[in-house]
């Protein structure tokens, strides 16, 4: 979208073309200046409006890397336009000084000497307004002592009279020569008719004869509708059509600023100036308001669309990771597999006792790596897929528990003298399920359990039957883990970091296989319990039946990306 404005376009043109605009943008700045003063009160030295300000301002901001020198031409002919006005030499040379210098301060401020001044955000519209503000100040306290010294008149009176005047016409008009001329509409055809008809029969309300300035406000609401619906020319421009509505409505009597007129022309002038500002300001500010909203809105839109690009690279990436180390761990199982078979039959040879040492070294760390391996592998198909293609069968939970603790304490080492107390119902606790998911956390928890149990600790293996849940609690002595970590252990690979912790042998990647087979195979959930100074409980539960499996696991039915 091309957010330039007409004397951004002007400024651009080539400079033939720019000269002869800016050109007729000088003598139209003429025209208007001589005719605001030969419509002026005989009674005041101010005009009732002074749109020439806006037209010069429009003038300055086009004639790029020229303003001075078109300052100074401006400064000439609204002099000029002054004494054709019948006003004194001197009034007018001021007058004329004032403006030149007022309106290359307001484009010196808004466009902080660049080329073009942006005019599309709340910030941008609201150093506008500042620009407009400090320029109209430094014209009314110029001109106000002007007045005073030549016409004696109230310097104060003069100088607020002036600020209203020129900083209602920059207010209204400025606009016009910075919004965008090519904003798309993006609300019904029919709303900007609807809008446009509301402000003139509004307008035509509110400056019937004898109304009252209370029905003034009634303009406000539609101009603010415009400001938050509506392309922000047609707002420039309507706030233009309502400026020379009301200024000629009240010229002719018409209106509440013309009850004024009877009783003090100058609080008159001065309150149909305030008006204008107020509404220009008001619709600025929506215009503003709603640009920052579509900015924020379409930001947002774009960080959610980077991220979710970002998610599905990091999901790709994954799944690349995940097929690397499968197919790594497949070509070391086969290997891994031959060591091990070689290792034991070293060690049930007849070897001196360095090399049955050596021998049982290799086997152990053989071991170890293959028992690597067989996690990874878990985890890769875990990451695959979320349904095992192994058949559910009716398991006595009971004996399960038995042959795991049975197995487990067959692998003591000498020394060690953990003992596991298991507590299970008196009753037969049958569950649907994959016997080999079952078996693979109960043995990887009692694992864990045993290994972090301190020699001569006791492991309490308990099962429970809560009905259509079955609960298997597993409790050690060994060192806790910190609460600032026990949801990072669920993660793979993951070690806690204490000293006791790192003195165990662990892969880090248990746990992890753990929670995966329970969530995504058997629809229950896991969870650890510890205070993060002594002991640990693991506790497992888990649906009876598969059909209640199949659907709790529907919370959790994901791939294991952890």
């Amino acid at each position: 979208m091309d957010a330039r404005g007409i004397a951004a376009r002007i400024s651009d043109l080539p400079p033939l073309g720019r000269r002869v605009l800016i050109g007729a943008l000088l003598l139209a700045t003429f025209a208007v200046s001589w005719g605001s003063v030969s419509v002026q009160s005989p009674d005041l030295q101010i005009a009732l409006w002074w749109p020439a300000a806006g037209v010069g301002f429009l003038t300055v901001l086009a004639s790029r890397g020229r303003r001075i020198m078109v300052s100074v031409l401006l400064a000439a002919l609204i002099t000029v336009a002054n004494l054709l006005g019948d006003r004194p030499l001197a009034l007018a040379l001021a007058y004329g000084i004032a403006n030149a210098v007022e309106l290359w301060i307001v484009v010196r401020l808004l466009t902080r000497g660049r080329a073009h001044a942006q005019f599309t955000t709340l910030p941008q519209i609201g150093w506008f307004l500042v620009s407009v503000s400090v320029g109209a100040g430094v014209f009314a306290m110029l001109a106000g002592g002007a007045a005073s010294v030549v016409t004696g008149a109230d310097p104060l009176i003069s100088a607020f009279s002036l600020l209203t005047s020129h900083g209602s016409a920059l207010f209204v008009i400025g606009p016009l020569a910075l919004v965008p001329l090519t904003v798309p509409l993006r609300v019904p055809r029919w709303e900007p008719v609807v809008q446009s008809i509301a402000l003139v029969v509004i307008t035509v309300v509110v400056f019937a004869p004898a109304q009252t300035l209370a029905l003034t406000f009634l303009i406000l609401p539609v101009l603010m509708w415009a400001g938050y619906r509506l392309p922000p020319l047609l707002l420039a421009v309507q706030t233009l059509g309502l400026a020379i509505a009301a200024t000629v409505a009240t010229s002719i009597g018409l209106g509440p600023f013309a009850v004024l007129l009877e009783n003090d022309l100058r609080v008159a002038i001065i309150a149909l100036q305030l008006f204008l500002m107020t509404h220009a300001a008001a619709g600025l500010f929506a215009s503003g308001q709603r640009a920052d909203w579509q900015l924020s809105a379409r930001a947002l839109v774009e960080r959610e669309r980077d991220a979710v690009q970002v998610a599905a690279e990091l999901l790709q990436l994954t799944r690349q990771k995940d097929d690397f180390i499968a197919s790594v761990s497949h070509e070391l199982r086969t290997p891994v597999t031959s060591i091990l078979g070689f290792a034991e039959q070293l060690t049930e040879g007849d070897l001196d006792a360095e090399s049955r040492q050596v021998s049982r070294i290799i086997y152990r760390n053989a071991r170890r790596l293959s028992d690597v391996i067989e996690d990874v592998l878990e985890l890769s198909q875990l990451t695959t897929t979320t349904v095992s293609t192994r058949p559910a069968v009716e398991i006595d939970a009971r004996e399960l528990l038995r042959n795991c603790v049975e197995d487990a304490t067959g692998l003591l080492a000498p020394g060690r003298d953990v003992q596991v107390d298991l507590r299970v119902p008196d009753h037969g606790v049958v569950i649907q399920g994959v016997e080999q998911d079952l078996t693979r956390v109960c043995a990887n928890l009692l694992s864990n359990a045993i290994k972090f149990s301190p020699a001569g600790g006791t492991v309490t293996v308990t099962l429970a039957d809560l009905g259509d849940t079955l609960e298997l609690r597993i409790a050690d002595e060994g060192p806790g883990i910190p609460v600032a970590e026990q949801d990072a252990v669920w993660e793979r690979f993951y070690r806690v970091q204490s000293d006791q912790h790192r003195e165990i042998p662990g892969t880090g990647l248990g746990l992890p296989i753990v929670r995966a087979l329970v969530r995504q195979r058997m629809g229950g959930d896991v969870t650890v319990h510890s205070d993060g100074v002594y002991g640990t409980a693991m506790v497992v539960r888990v649906p009876h039946t598969k059909s209640t499996a199949q659907q709790s696991a529907r919370a959790f039915d994901q791939p294991l990306t952890e």
